[in-house]
């Protein structure tokens, strides 16, 4: 019973974000907020940005941020904006976790922008280097309009429940029920989406969940 009382605030909490509708054409930019850890090797940079790790000088962490020289502590700020694939990019927000003369911790959050995405079914490159994870999303979707980033359209409410077009087998989905999509959003950027209907109406259909997004550069 506790469990699916879990289930039940979460979906509440996703239902709650999903104003956003989608009457019109589809948006030109998409934009997805996701929490953030890596361990940078020392001589290395985090993947897709400028941020170098030189490792230790005098008991404090040596960076490079775009070439440009910088000593860190615990709990000190490293921030980074730019573009690592061509119609993506990334703002990272960062702050140090710890450091060793081999790696270097952080965490924070990363803010991740997509412009004119064009969704294609294609599968994942899980190995790019480049992955941001467990990125909150909610959307409220027009009956005849696509779930932003994929070729799913929500066609309309029938007594078997959402009529979805776009999804494998069979194309209807009750309250809660899942609905998975991978693609591509552009050339070298990645979309999966794990999400959960949260209400069923005529003319909208609102439905909340997580996004990962791959890059490979």
């Amino acid at each position: 019973m506790m469990r699916f009382k879990g289930i039940s605030v979460v979906l509440g909490l996703l239902a709650l974000l999903a104003t956003a509708c989608w009457p019109g054409p589809p948006p030109s930019e998409l934009t997805y907020f996701a929490p953030y850890e890596a361990a940078i090797e020392a001589g290395s940079n985090l993947p897709g940005t400028g941020i170098r790790y030189a490792g230790l000088s005098d008991s404090r962490a040596e960076v490079l941020i775009d070439g440009q020289r910088t000593f860190k502590q615990k709990g000190d700020s490293l921030d980074w904006e730019g573009s690592p694939a061509e119609g993506a990019s990334v703002d990272l927000s960062l702050r140090i976790l710890w450091y060793t003369a081999e790696k270097l911790h952080v965490a924070g959050t990363a803010k991740v922008r997509v412009s004119n995405p064009a969704p294609q079914a294609a599968s994942i490159p899980t190995e790019a280097p480049i992955q941001y994870s467990n990125a909150p999303v909610a959307y409220n979707v027009a009956r005849g309009k696509y779930i932003p980033g994929t070729l799913v359209k929500y066609l309309g409410k029938e007594k078997e429940g959402a009529h979805l077009e776009g999804v494998e087998g069979h194309p209807y989905r009750k309250i809660a029920d899942s609905i998975v999509w991978e693609g591509k959003l552009r050339e070298n950027v990645y979309l999966r989406l794990n999400l959960r209907v949260l209400f069923i109406a005529e003319d909208s259909l609102r439905v909340g969940g997580m996004a990962t997004i791959w890059i490979a550069p």
